[in-house]
């Protein structure tokens, strides 16, 4: 059955992470996970996707190993056991680089794509439809975790547009942002545009702002602005998003 809409991200999770899709796996779901491979904290990362919470069973275990010249990981477990491992002797990634890592089910195989270029097709081994858990491990930080239904990212169906803003504060001078509270997946409505909101707090070093969305089709142009405005504080900051279409 396919999902009626997109399920709302999980923004900026900590490592190790472990959250659940929605519904489970479907056929035409496509989960991107955006972030930077770190250069400590070992030589490897990995994505799993689960059937239920405990790593007995896992229907794909994506692991990129830095070793050896670098090579990717593919492999499926079942009852606690691993079966015969795919190696990809190609590394993808780059230590210290920001990457986007996509996933896209369908009905015999999970297709990977990095940085938008295709890098694997892993045939299932088990029934997708039973996976309802992701969890990343390892040598990563991720800001992203978006997970898109088929009638949202397939071509020839009706964009939907959808903004997602979220602020995260950091003591100055961390390289990566703390939550305040624990990563949760945040609401994603849709908003009509143009689109004006405040900042709360306004800006300053640290403050990350993260929108996500769909540009129409009939788009000439599409842009966001950040404006400073006097009022009866001494700044107020917005941003803005605007889409002129055809």
């Amino acid at each position: 059955m396919a999902l009626s809409s997109s399920q709302p991200p999980y923004l900026n999770p900590i490592i190790p992470f472990s959250g659940k899709i929605q519904g489970g796996l479907q056929d035409g779901l496509k989960i991107t996970l955006t972030g930077t491979v770190l250069y400590y904290n070992g030589t490897r990362f990995a994505v799993n996707f689960h059937s239920g919470p405990s790593d007995n069973d896992i229907a794909f275990h994506f692991n990129p190993r830095f070793e050896e010249g670098g090579y990717v990981v593919c492999n499926t477990k079942q009852n606690g056991c691993w079966g015969p491992e795919d190696r990809k002797m190609h590394m993808p990634f780059q230590m210290g680089n920001p990457f986007e890592l996509c996933f896209l089910v369908d009905s015999y195989n999970f297709k990977v794509t990095v940085n938008g270029s295709h890098f694997v097709q892993y045939p299932h081994r088990v029934p997708f439809h039973h996976v309802d858990t992701l969890s990343i491990s390892g040598a990563v930080h991720l800001s992203y975790i978006g997970f898109q239904s088929p009638g949202i990212w397939q071509a020839n169906t009706a964009p939907i547009t959808q903004t997602v803003i979220h602020t995260m504060q950091s003591a100055p001078g961390q390289m990566f942002p703390n939550p305040v509270i624990p990563p949760m997946a945040y609401p994603n409505p849709t908003y009509s545009m143009p689109f004006f909101t405040s900042i709360p707090g306004g800006l300053y070093p640290s403050k990350s702002i993260i929108v996500s969305g769909t540009v129409l089709p009939s788009a000439q142009r599409c842009g966001s602005c950040v404006k400073a405005t006097a009022s009866r504080c001494p700044w107020t900051v917005s941003t803005c998003l605007n889409t002129a279409t055809a």
